[in-house]
């Protein structure tokens, strides 16, 4: 082919690439790899919720909020009824039955000791009685301070769960930004592919000297990469956005038309977050409450060598019509009498040996926790230790990729060029394409796992990273 006319199709191969392309090889303030969510309009279809707005929702609909709500009522209850109950221990019996007639007195009656011949009466009795304890030797307030213990710990396993919400709500959030804007840059350089590869096929079939089933090869390779990318990303956004939808309740929803961007963070040293966890995280804070409460258990078991001293109090009377009623005080009337009384009690188990071995069991648990709590602590510190690494580690891979983006479009860029001008060939474009699309593909991955990092380092430390989660955009 004549010189001419090879540069001419050359020119033409590379326009459909730079066209499209050229839009997403701009610089990340220009809107790079912005999200496809843009296309439908802002005045119809699913309401916008920016990561603010999901996360609101999500702590208002979240039924593990709900849950964790609700566990915290029960151990606000249950410390109530640790005051009240004690104090309200009494009994009422009361009894309906019959018994033959009986008639006579302590000296004489015509009826045998057991008159079943008689006509039979009923017999009513009813029985109150009770007692409140004046002194337990720390038994009470120890059940009452394991009941706080509950209390502190249900509040605090609320914290987590509301802390891990909001981790999954970012993490989704991310994602879906990835999702989208992965689309969006798959989508405008797809079609310059497709017909990149048609134009190489008809010049094959010409018989065009200055292309080979190696160039037809190498833009076919390209294609079914972007295609395997665009799969991924299909996956990746089905995925986050119905993540979204389950964890704020919102079925229908949009994210703004921004591309996902680094949020804007200062690192910290990582004693600082590592300091944080242990006095702020809510596992630190349940494991406290859970100490707590052993050494409440401890606390009763040793009292229990020691009495109960309590109020007592009794009030009982029963009535038989049929029988014959016995007002001397001194004979005993099963059958019709009332009694009233009320007196000091001391109630002593004096199962020592046995306490004892309670006492050792309370001691071995509470050792148990607080070995446990340590441990706790030395995973956590380990665990913040990884999320910082994973943040510094995925924030030099950003700078790196976002580097390597801004060198493969000026690579792109050129080699466009080249080849209008006809001092490049076609394999050299498709080598710059797919290093741009390689590259930028990265860069976005590295926003969002930068993104996530943070969100994690959030979480497992108790420590806010970052005052602002997402910049507003046009």
């Amino acid at each position: 082919m004549r010189r001419p006319a090879r540069l001419l199709a050359l020119s033409a191969i590379a326009t459909m690439l730079a066209l499209p392309l050229a839009a997403v090889a701009q610089d990340a303030g220009s809107g790079e790899g912005a999200s496809a969510e843009g296309a439908t309009s802002e005045t119809s279809g699913p309401p916008v919720y920016d990561l603010a707005k999901l996360l609101r929702a999500a702590e208002r609909s979240y039924p593990g909020i709900r849950a964790a709500e609700a566990r915290i009522r029960a151990a606000r209850a249950q410390l109530d009824e640790a005051w009240v109950t004690p104090y309200f221990q009494s009994w009422v019996t009361a009894g309906f039955t019959l018994a033959p007639e009986a008639r006579g007195s302590p000296i004489l009656s015509p009826d045998a000791q057991v008159p079943l011949s008689n006509p039979w009466q009923p017999v009513l009795g009813f029985d109150f009685q009770g007692a409140i304890p004046l002194w337990t030797f720390g038994k009470l307030g120890a059940a009452r301070e394991a009941a706080r213990a509950g209390i502190r710990a249900s509040e605090s396993d609320r914290a987590r769960v509301r802390a891990q919400l909001l981790y999954d709500v970012r993490r989704a959030y991310f994602a879906l930004q990835l999702a989208l804007d992965v689309q969006q840059m798959l989508r405008e350089g797809m079609p310059a592919l497709e017909e990149a590869i048609e134009r190489t096929d008809d010049r094959i079939a010409e018989g065009d000297p200055e292309v080979d089933e190696m160039d037809r090869f190498r833009l076919a390779a390209a294609l079914s990469e972007v295609r395997a990318r665009q799969a991924q990303a299909a996956h990746l956004e089905a995925s986050s956005r119905a993540a979204l939808q389950i964890l704020s309740g919102v079925r229908e929803l949009r994210v703004p038309d921004c591309p996902i961007q680094v949020v804007d963070a200062r690192l910290r040293p990582l004693t600082q977050y590592v300091s944080s966890a242990m006095s702020d995280r809510p596992e630190v804070r349940m494991l406290e409450a859970a100490q707590r409460a052993r050494e409440a258990s401890l606390d009763v078991a040793r009292a229990g060598f020691w009495p109960d001293l309590a109020l007592t109090y009794r009030f009982a009377i029963s009535y038989a019509p049929g029988i014959t009623d016995q007002t001397n005080p001194f004979i005993i009337d099963p059958a019709n009498y009332m009694n009233i009384g009320a007196g000091i009690a001391l109630r002593w188990s004096l199962d020592f040996w046995g306490n004892a071995y309670r006492v050792d069991r309370e001691s071995a648990l509470l050792d148990d926790v607080r070995m446990r709590f340590e441990e706790a602590r030395r995973g956590m510190e380990l665990e913040i230790t990884d999320a910082y690494n994973t943040v510094v580690e995925a924030r030099d891979r950003e700078t790196a990729f976002d580097r390597g983006r801004r060198e493969t479009r000026a690579w792109f860029i050129t080699a466009a060029q080249a080849v209008e001008l006809g001092t490049a060939e076609t394999n050299d474009l498709v080598d710059a394409v797919r290093a741009y699309f390689t590259a930028r593909y990265s860069h976005l991955q590295a926003i969002h796992d930068f993104n996530s990092a943070l969100a994690n380092l959030e979480r497992v430390s108790a420590m806010p990273v970052t005052d602002r989660w997402e910049d507003a955009c046009d």
